[in-house]
C-alpha cells in the first residue's frame, strides 16, 4: 500500500523512486543489478573510488539483472517482483515448515498470522532517526513483515535458512544423504547470497546436534552438518579469500552493525517471548520435540552477541521459530478457556501483536507524503530534472569516470547510470563521514576556488553535479549555474539540476 500510494501522490514533475524506508541499502542492490544487467558478473562497489580488485558477486541480484535485460523491465520493477515472489515464497515455506509441530489446519493458519504480522511494543516507544529504541521500529531482518516490505536480500536469505534446516531435519529423520545433498546446496548459495545467515544456521544445527547428542545419541545431526558444510564449504571459502585479498570489501565488512541492548529486544518482540516461552513449555509437556525452534533463537541471540562488526545481521530469521513457538503457545493457552472464547481470544492475542507492523508503514507514508528522507539518502521524490541529469550521466559517462554529487542524489547514481560515485553510502563508502564533509565543503559558498580545484584533481573526479537552489541535508550550496568556474565545463542543465566535467589541466 505505501508504494502504490507514493506513485499515486507523486507531485506534477516528479516521480516516486520506488523507495520509502532503506533507500540507502536497496541503492546498493540497484547497482548490483546494473552491473549484471550491463553484461558485468564480478561487480564492484561503486558507492567508493578506492582501488578494487572486484572478483566479488552475488548470484541472486546477478540472477535479477540479467532478468532485467532480457525483460527491459526497470530495475526497480524487478526489484519488487522479487521481493513480493520471495515474500509468497517464504510464507508458503513458513505454512509447510510449521506443519512438522502443527498438525491441524486452524493451527498453520494462526502460525501464517503470528509470523507474516507480529511485532513487539515499539509502536508505544517511537523516536525518529535513532536506532536507540525498540527493534521492531527498525531493525527490518528482525521481523518477517518488515523483510519482505521491503528487500529480497532480507527475505530470500530466510527462505533458504528454511530450506537448510528443514533439509537438514529430514536427513536426521531418515539417513537419507539427498536431504543433506539439498541442504549443502542450498548453503552453498546462500555463502554468496547473504552469508552472515551461514553463520546463523552453522550455530542453530551445533545447537541442535548436541542436543540430539544428548537427547538420543544420535549423530546423524553431526554427520548431515558436516556433510552440508562440505558441500557448501567452496563458496564460504571464497568469501573467506575476498575478504582476505579486497581491501574495500574488508573495511565494509567491518562498518559495525552493533546489536543493541537486550532490553530493546524484549520490547520489540513484546508478546511473542513470553508465548513462546509458554509454548516451549507445552511442547516439552505434551511431548512434542521443538528442540529445533529453540535451538534456532537461542543460536540466534548467542550470534547476535558474538565480538563481530555485524552482530545484528545475526538475528536475520529468529522471528520465524519465535513465531512458531509463540503460535504453540496461543493454541495452548486458548485451550485453557471456554470453547466459545477461543476463537476471540486467539484474534485479540494476533492483533495485540501487529500494531508496529503498521505503524511503521504508516510512518513511511506520512514520510513519502512529505517527501523527506529517513537518512542521508535521496526523499521519495524524484524530479525530471534529477533524472535527466542521470540519464545523461550514463549515455555520456564512461566506466573510469568519477561523479561527486550532493548526497542524496549521489545513493542513486550508481543504481541508475552503473558509475561510481566519489561518495554515496554511510556503510559502503570508505570514510564515507570523511568524504562527505570534503564534498560539502566544495559546495560551500566561500570555498576557495583553488581548493575547490586541487580537491577535485586530487580526487580523481571527472564530473560534478549540482543543483540550481539552496541547500542539500539542511546545508547551503553554491550554484556553479550562476556562478561559473573555469575548471567546471557546463555539459547538461536543467531547471533544477547541472552536470559539470572537469577540466584537465590548469585552468
Amino acid at each position: 500500500m505505501p508504494y502504490l500510494i507514493a506513485y499515486a501522490i507523486a507531485p506534477p514533475g516528479y516521480k516516486f523512486i520506488g523507495l520509502g524506508a532503506n533507500v540507502d541499502d536497496a541503492s546498493v542492490y540497484l547497482s548490483w543489478m546494473r552491473q549484471a544487467a550491463d553484461g558485468h558478473f564480478f561487480i564492484r562497489n561503486l558507492f567508493t573510488t578506492e582501488p578494487q580488485v572486484a572478483h566479488g558477486f552475488n548470484f541472486l541480484f546477478f540472477v535479477l539483472g540479467v532478468f532485467a535485460r532480457l525483460t527491459h523491465l526497470p530495475l526497480i520493477a524487478v526489484f519488487h517482483l522479487a521481493r513480493i515472489a520471495s515474500g509468497l515464497g517464504l510464507l508458503l515455506a513458513v505454512y509447510g515448515f510449521a506443519g512438522i509441530w502443527l498438525k491441524d489446519l486452524r493451527s498453520k493458519r494462526i502460525a501464517l498470522l503470528v509470523v507474516g504480522l507480529s511485532a513487539g511494543f515499539g509502536w508505544l516507544y517511537f523516536v525518529p532517526k535513532t536506532i536507540i529504541q525498540p527493534v521492531d521500529n527498525w531493525q527490518h531482518e528482525a521481523f518477517t513483515f518488515l523483510s519482505i516490505y521491503l528487500s529480497p536480500l532480507l527475505v530470500f536469505p530466510m527462505l533458504m535458512m528454511l530450506g537448510a534446516l528443514y533439509f537438514l531435519l529430514r536427513f536426521t529423520e531418515t539417513g537419507r544423504w539427498k536431504h543433506a545433498a539439498y541442504a549443502g546446496v542450498i548453503l552453498l548459495f546462500l555463502s554468496n547470497i547473504h552469508g552472515y545467515d551461514v553463520i546463523t544456521v552453522g550455530i542453530t544445527w551445533a545447537f541442535y546436534a548436541i542436543y540430539e547428542l544428548v537427547r538420543r545419541r544420535n549423530l546423524r545431526p553431526v554427520v548431515g552438518g558436516l556433510a552440508a558444510a562440505l558441500i557448501a564449504a567452496p563458496a564460504a571459502a571464497y568469501q573467506v579469500h575476498f575478504y582476505l585479498t579486497e581491501a574495500v570489501f574488508r573495511e565494509r565488512v567491518g562498518v559495525g552493525t552493533y546489536t543493541m541492548a537486550f532490553g530493546w529486544y524484549i520490547v520489540g518482540y513484546g508478546l511473542l517471548l513470553p508465548l513462546a516461552a509458554f509454548g516451549a513449555w507445552k511442547a516439552y509437556k505434551s511431548r512434542t520435540d521443538v528442540g529445533l525452534l529453540v535451538c534456532w533463537v537461542v543460536a540466534a541471540f548467542v550470534g547476535a552477541y558474538l565480538p563481530v562488526s555485524f552482530q545484528r545481521k545475526l538475528i536475520s530469521g529468529t522471528h520465524i521459530p519465535l513465531s512458531l513457538l509463540a503460535t504453540i503457545g496461543i493454541v495452548g493457552l486458548v485451550k485453557l478457556l471456554p470453547l466459545r472464547f477461543r476463537t476471540v481470544s486467539t484474534a485479540a492475542l494476533i492483533v495485540l501483536m501487529m500494531p508496529s507492523s503498521f505503524a511503521f508503514m504508516a510512518r513511511d507514508i506520512a514520510r513519502i507524503a512529505g517527501n523527506e528522507s529517513n537518512t542521508t539518502a535521496h526523499v521519495p521524490f524524484i524530479s525530471k530534472g534529477e533524472l535527466a541529469a542521470l540519464d545523461y550521466l550514463r549515455k555520456n559517462t564512461g566506466p573510469n569516470d568519477v561523479i561527486l554529487s550532493p548526497c542524496g542524489l549521489a545513493v542513486l547514481i550508481p543504481g541508475y547510470t552503473g558509475r561510481c560515485v566519489y561518495y554515496g553510502h554511510w556503510g559502503e563508502t570508505v570514510r564515507f563521514s570523511d568524504k562527505l564533509f570534503e564534498a560539502a565543503a566544495l559546495y560551500m559558498p566561500r570555498t576557495p576556488d583553488v581548493s575547490r580545484y586541487l580537491f577535485l584533481r586530487s580526487r580523481g573526479i571527472t564530473y560534478v553535479v549540482g543543483y540550481h537552489f539552496a541547500s542539500d541535508l539542511s546545508v547551503d550550496m553554491v550554484d556553479f549555474g550562476r556562478q561559473p568556474l573555469p575548471f567546471l565545463i557546463p555539459v547538461f542543465d536543467s531547471k533544477d539540476v547541472g552536470v559539470y566535467r572537469v577540466a584537465n589541466g590548469t585552468p
